[in-house]
């Protein structure tokens, strides 16, 4: 039997665990496991478990190790220069555009994260990168964004609302579960949900596109569908670079696009039973 005070001792002086959630954390005492959410970790002492960060950039330093395995989603791994990676498990960083959705999530509308000139010329490239991508998705599926289209416009607080628990409720249930979970059942749930958020996003969005797109060249014909799509896409893209404002109307924009796959269930046609 083991004796009481050892008992005792080994409580007392067992690892802690570290959650953090919207906050920057800097591990400097012996951690035993570190799961972050749109936080970026700095880790000074050794940690004995996993380091899981979604949303953030990890910082190795020279006191810092991870015994086991070491995720990063959407974000960036930093270590000394000239060491080999403190890590005695797996290191994966999987999201490249899981990266771009959350930092934009992670970085408040009104704030710029670089010169405005280089600010200007990443935006644009990434609008021609959503013109690209909606054009082909809608080359695939005219009639589910044509659908989900007028399913926005039917109802906007709806939407809006709809949109706003969607995006809610993905992050709850990602804390959750890398906080709760296991990582071997953690990591592939919180890929999952980071998948199912961007598709939710890319598909809402062209769907906007679209319907802006409608309203300017007056038309819901099908073969002008291309052409309302890029003209939605122009429209709301120069208007994301107007300085404050406009980094505010695309982030509500990005709440209403998650509402619009939500709620149109991605374009699917709803059928009634007659009995």
């Amino acid at each position: 039997m083991i004796p009481a005070g050892i008992l005792f001792f080994a409580a007392t002086t067992a690892a802690p665990a570290v959650t953090a959630f919207a906050r920057d954390v800097e591990v400097r005492e012996r951690t035993s496991r570190v799961v972050a959410v749109l936080s970026n970790v700095r880790i000074a002492s050794p940690v004995s478990g996993d380091v899981i960060v979604w949303g953030g950039d990890v910082t190795l330093l020279p006191t810092g190790s991870v015994d086991g395995n070491l995720s990063v989603f959407g974000g960036s791994l930093a270590s000394p220069p000239g060491r080999p990676l403190a890590v005695g498990g797996v290191v994966s960083t999987p999201g490249t555009l899981l990266r771009l959705y959350l930092d934009e999530m992670h970085r408040a509308p009104w704030r710029e994260g670089a010169p405005a000139l280089l600010s200007r010329g990443i935006r644009l490239i990434a609008l021609s990168a959503w013109l690209a991508v909606s054009l082909v998705l809608l080359f695939l599926f005219s009639s589910p964004f044509a659908r989900a289209a007028a399913s926005a416009e039917r109802d906007w607080t709806r939407t809006l609302l709809a949109g706003a628990l969607g995006v809610l409720t993905i992050l709850l249930a990602t804390v959750a579960a890398l906080a709760l979970l296991p990582g071997s059942v953690s990591v592939p749930l919180a890929i999952l949900l980071g998948a199912f958020a961007v598709a939710a996003k890319v598909f809402g969005m062209s769907a906007l596109f679209l319907l802006l797109g409608q309203k300017i060249v007056r038309s819901v014909a099908p073969d002008r569908r291309p052409a309302a799509l890029a003209s939605g896409l122009a429209v709301l893209g120069l208007i994301s670079l107007v300085p404050f404002v406009g980094p505010v109307i695309w982030s509500a924009a990005s709440v209403a696009a998650v509402g619009v796959a939500l709620l149109s269930r991605f374009g699917t046609p709803r059928f009634r039973v007659v009995l």
